[in-house]
C-alpha cells in the first residue's frame, strides 16, 4: 500500500510539473538600480554581480564597463542569456536570449523558469550587494575613530502610538554577526527575503500598515528584524530537523520601542520526504511571518513567540 501511495505522489507532483508548463508568464524584467542610497564604487558593484551569478551557476563576462552578459545551461538543454547594466547605485536584470523555453518575441511571453531563474539570480547579486553596503559602513566607522562593529546603540522609548502610521520593513533581512546558519544555505536559500515578504504578507491581512521600503528615514517607523539563529539538520532522506530564532523592535530614529524574540522549528510537515532543505527553511519563515504580524496588531515589549523553547 505504502508503494502505490508513494507512486500516486509522484505522479500527481509530475502532473504539477505538466500543468505548469503549460503556463506562458511575461518576462519579467528586475529593476534593482536604485538598490544603494548613496553611491558604491562601481567596481565593487561589479564585483558583487559577477560574485553573485557565478555562485549560482551562471557564466559571466563583461561586454563594457557599466554592462555584464551572464548565461546559464540547465540539464545541457534549458538555455538563458541576460544583460546586466550596473551603475555605482544598483544594476538591472533584462533579457537577452534563450533556447527550448518556448519564449514568444510577439507577446513577451517564457517559460515560467526563467522568472525563476532569474528572481534567484537577483537574490544572490542582493545578497552580495548587502556585504558591500555592511563593508562600507565598517570602513566609515573606523575612518571615524569608532567601533568597527557596526551595531546601533538604540535610546529606549516607553511607548509609540501607531494609530494611523505606517511601519516599514527593509527587504531583506540581515542575519546577525553570531547566527549558526551555514554559509550553503545562505547562498541556496533566499531566507532574508522570504522572512520580510512573508512578515508583510502576513500584516497587511491582519490589517497592519506596513510596506517594504529600503531607505528607511530616521523619522519613519521601522520594524528591525535580525536572525539571531538558524540551524539546518537533516534532509529529505533522513528526516529534516530545522529551527529559526528572530528578534524583532520597533524603532523611530535613534529611540527602540517594543520588542519581542520569537523561534519556530519544523521537520517538513506532511510530505516533508520529498522537501528540500530551502523548502523547509521557507516553511519556517511563513510561520515566523505569521507570529510577527499578530505581534504587530498589539505590540507589548519582550514577547516570545512560536516555540519559545528554542529562544535562549
Amino acid at each position: 500500500m505504502k508503494k502505490f501511495y508513494q507512486i500516486g505522489v509522484l505522479g500527481l507532483m509530475i502532473l504539477g510539473l505538466i500543468t505548469g508548463c503549460g503556463q506562458a508568464p511575461t518576462v519579467h524584467s528586475i529593476d534593482n538600480s536604485h538598490y544603494f542610497e548613496k553611491s558604491m564604487k562601481k567596481s565593487d558593484v561589479a564585483k558583487a554581480i559577477k560574485r553573485g551569478a557565478s555562485s549560482k551557476g551562471w557564466r559571466v563576462k563583461a561586454a563594457k564597463n557599466g554592462l555584464i552578459q551572464a548565461n546559464i545551461l540547465v540539464r545541457n538543454k534549458y538555455f538563458v542569456a541576460v544583460n546586466i547594466p550596473y551603475t555605482s547605485k544598483g544594476y538591472k536584470i533584462n533579457y537577452k536570449s534563450s533556447r527550448n523555453l518556448k519564449y514568444n518575441p510577439s507577446t513577451k511571453t517564457i517559460h515560467g523558469s526563467y522568472n525563476k531563474w532569474t528572481k534567484t539570480l537577483a537574490n544572490r547579486i542582493n545578497y552580495e550587494l548587502e556585504n558591500i553596503g555592511m563593508s562600507s559602513a565598517a570602513g566609515m566607522a573606523t575612518s571615524m575613530n569608532t567601533t568597527s562593529k557596526v551595531t546601533k546603540k538604540y535610546k529606549k522609548g516607553t511607548k509609540l502610538n501607531l494609530q494611523g502610521k505606517t511601519i516599514y520593513i527593509k527587504p531583506e533581512i540581515r542575519y546577525t554577526s553570531n547566527s549558526r546558519v551555514s554559509a550553503a544555505i545562505k547562498q541556496e536559500c533566499t531566507i532574508p527575503q522570504a522572512l520580510s515578504e512573508n512578515i508583510v504578507k502576513k500584516a497587511i491581512a491582519q490589517g497592519v500598515q506596513i510596506e517594504v521600503k529600503r531607505d528607511i528615514k530616521p523619522t519613519d517607523i521601522e520594524l528591525k528584524i535580525e536572525i539571531i539563529d538558524a540551524v539546518s539538520s537533516g534532509n529529505a532522506a533522513i528526516g529534516h530537523s530545522k529551527f529559526m530564532v528572530i528578534k524583532g523592535t520597533l524603532v523611530k530614529g535613534g529611540t527602540s520601542y517594543s520588542s519581542f524574540k520569537a523561534a519556530r522549528h519544523s521537520g517538513g510537515g506532511f510530505f516533508g520526504g520529498y522537501r528540500s532543505s530551502c523548502s523547509v527553511l521557507g516553511k519556517i519563515t511563513k510561520a515566523l511571518g505569521q507570529d510577527t504580524a499578530g505581534w504587530l496588531v498589539e505590540p507589548f515589549n519582550g514577547a516570545k513567540l512560536g516555540n519559545v523553547q528554542l529562544i535562549r
